[in-house]
C-alpha cells in the first residue's frame, strides 16, 4: 500500500471516529437535566417539530396570531423572536400550523386511526383527558429528563392542571409564564363599575373584601342599593349574570368543593353537605324571589348579553368571564372606564379568606403526541420555547403588566390572581356541571329533592370521570390537594 493510500485510510478513520464521537455527545445530552440553567444547548440535527396550534374561534384568531398573540403587538414580536432563537440555538425547525380549536377533534380522530398529525398540539384542555385515556399522548413523567413538569410557576399548579391528569400521570401543560394566554381561560370574578357605585353614594365594595366583610348579607345589600328604579321602570340593575356561572360560583361560597376528601382519605361527590344546601338555598332565593328584580339577566340570556349589559351601564356588577376582562376579547377592559374586581361573597360556614375560581377548560394547553417519532426532542423545544419572555421573567412582572394595562387598582389584580391560582375544575366536559347548577332553574323542587334526584348520575360521573384525575394527581404528587 503506497503512502497516499495509507493517508486516505487514516483520514477516513479519523472522520468515522469524529462522527461517532459527535453521535455519542448527542446521545449523552438526553442524560442531562434540561432544567439546569447552566445546561448547554443541544444540536437537534435539523429536527422539524410539527406544532398544531389551535385558537379559540370566538376570538377571531385562526391564522392571524403568533402563538396566541395578536400580530404587531409586543407579545407577538417577543414570540416571533423566541421561535427564531430556539431554532438557531437548537438547530431545529418549528413548523406551526395555526387552526381553530376544532382541530383538537381532528387530532383525536387521526390518532385513533394511527395517522400522525403533529408532534405537539396546543388547544382546548378537556380534549386531552380523552386523548390520554386512549393512549394518544405521552405522559409527562416519560419526558421528565427534558421538561420539569412539576415547575408550577412555568407550567401550572395541580389544581389548574386537574383537567389533564389521568390515572397515573399528567398529560398536558399550560404556559404560565406567558401573559394573557392562560389568564383568560377561567371564571368567574365579579366585575363592578366603580363610577356607578360612587354616583350612587355607596362605599367601594373592594373594602368589604379587604376587611373580610364580603358576605352573603353584604352582597344582598349591594344588589339592592345598586339597583335604580324610576317610577315602575328599572333603569339600572345591581347585577347581570349568565345563570350557570352565577350558580357555579355560589354553590362553593360556603366552603364546599366538588371533590370532598374525608379525614380517612376517602373521596366523594362534594355538593351534598348542609353547607352546600345552604349555599344553593341562598343563591336561589336571591335569583328567583327575594332580589330577582335586581338582576338583569333571565335564565336564557347569553354570556355576551350579560357582558354587554355591564359594558352599556345597564348593570353595576357582572359575573365576568375572564376572557372579557383580560386577553384577546377584553371587552370590559376596553369599554368600561373604571371597574373593580371582587372575589365571591362568602357564606357563614366558609373559612375567612376562602377564595376560589373555576376551570372549565384552558384554550392553550400543550400536549405531546404518542405518534411522534421524537417526543424527547419536542420536549426540549417546548421547554426552551416557553421560557419566560424578556421583561416578564417573574410572576411579579406579569402582575405589574396586568395591573397597569387591564386593572385600575392593585387590589383588583390581587383578587383576580387569587381566584386564578385557586381554581377548581368543574368537569364540564363530562357533564358534571350540568348536574349541580340545575338547582337554580328547578324551582318546583326543594334543594334536597333536587340533589336526591341527580345523586345517581352525579356519583356515576364522579367515579368514572373525576376519580381518574384525582388518582393522577396522587400518582404525581403523592396526595390530592396542596397539603
Amino acid at each position: 500500500m503506497n503512502k497516499m493510500s495509507k493517508l486516505l485510510l487514516l483520514v477516513l478513520a479519523l472522520i468515522v471516529f469524529a462522527t461517532a464521537c459527535q453521535a455519542g455527545e448527542t446521545e449523552e445530552f438526553f442524560d442531562q437535566d434540561l432544567n439546569d440553567s447552566a445546561n448547554a444547548k443541544m444540536d437537534l440535527g435539523g429536527f422539524e417539530m410539527v406544532y398544531e396550534f389551535g385558537s379559540n374561534e370566538s376570538d377571531g384568531l385562526i391564522t392571524e396570531n403568533v402563538l396566541g398573540f395578536r400580530p404587531d403587538t409586543q407579545f407577538a414580536d417577543l414570540a416571533k423572536a423566541r421561535i427564531k432563537e430556539v431554532e438557531n440555538d437548537y438547530n431545529c425547525k418549528i413548523k406551526i400550523n395555526y387552526n381553530t380549536t376544532q382541530r383538537c377533534h381532528t387530532f383525536i380522530s387521526l390518532s385513533y386511526a394511527g395517522v400522525f398529525m403533529c408532534d405537539v398540539i396546543s388547544g382546548i384542555s378537556d380534549m386531552w383527558a380523552d386523548a390520554a385515556r386512549a393512549g394518544m399522548l405521552v405522559g409527562l413523567s416519560e419526558l421528565e429528563d427534558y421538561i420539569d413538569y412539576k415547575n408550577e410557576d412555568k407550567w401550572g399548579n395541580r389544581s389548574i392542571l386537574e383537567v389533564i391528569y389521568y390515572e397515573n400521570d399528567l398529560y398536558g401543560l399550560i404556559p404560565m409564564g406567558w401573559p394573557e394566554l392562560n389568564h383568560s381561560s377561567f371564571g368567574y370574578p365579579l366585575a363592578v363599575n366603580e363610577d356607578l357605585v360612587s354616583l350612587s353614594g355607596q362605599p367601594d365594595p373592594r373594602e368589604y373584601v379587604e376587611t373580610g366583610d364580603w358576605t352573603w348579607a353584604q352582597f344582598r345589600n349591594c344588589l339592592e342599593n345598586y339597583t335604580q328604579i324610576e317610577g315602575t321602570e328599572t333603569v339600572r340593575y345591581g347585577l347581570s349574570a349568565h345563570w350557570p356561572y352565577y350558580a357555579e360560583m355560589f354553590i362553593r361560597s360556603n366552603g364546599d368543593s366538588l371533590v370532598h376528601k374525608d379525614e380517612n382519605g376517602n373521596y366523594s361527590y362534594g355538593f351534598v353537605t348542609p353547607t352546600a344546601f345552604a349555599a344553593m338555598e341562598e343563591a336561589r332565593a336571591i335569583w328567583t324571589t327575594d332580589l330577582s328584580y335586581t338582576i338583569s339577566s333571565g335564565m336564557n340570556d347569553t354570556v355576551e348579553q350579560t357582558v354587554n349589559d355591564f359594558v352599556n351601564e345597564l348593570s353595576v356588577m357582572c359575573v365576568a368571564p375572564t376572557g372579557y376582562l383580560y386577553g384577546q376579547d377584553a371587552r370590559i377592559s376596553l369599554n368600561v372606564d373604571n371597574f373593580g374586581i371582587l372575589t365571591w361573597p362568602l357564606g357563614p360556614d366558609a373559612d375567612p379568606g376562602h377564595v376560589y375560581g373555576i376551570m372549565e377548560n384552558n384554550n392553550y394547553c400543550i400536549a405531546f403526541s404518542s405518534l411522534s417519532t421524537q417526543p424527547d426532542s419536542s420536549a426540549v423545544i417546548i421547554n426552551a420555547l416557553y421560557e419566560p419572555l424578556p421583561g416578564f421573567e417573574t410572576a411579579e412582572d406579569i402582575k405589574e403588566y396586568m395591573a397597569h394595562n387591564f386593572f385600575f387598582d392593585e387590589r383588583d389584580c390581587d383578587c383576580f390572581l387569587a381566584m386564578y391560582y385557586n381554581q377548581e375544575y368543574n368537569y364540564f366536559h363530562y357533564n358534571m356541571r350540568t348536574q349541580y347548577v340545575g338547582f337554580l332553574e328547578r324551582t318546583s323542587r326543594s334543594i334536597s329533592e333536587y340533589v336526591e334526584g341527580i345523586s345517581d348520575v352525579a356519583n356515576e360521573i364522579f367515579q368514572r370521570d373525576v376519580m381518574p384525575s384525582v388518582r393522577g394527581i396522587e400518582a404525581v404528587w403523592g396526595t390530592y390537594g396542596e397539603e
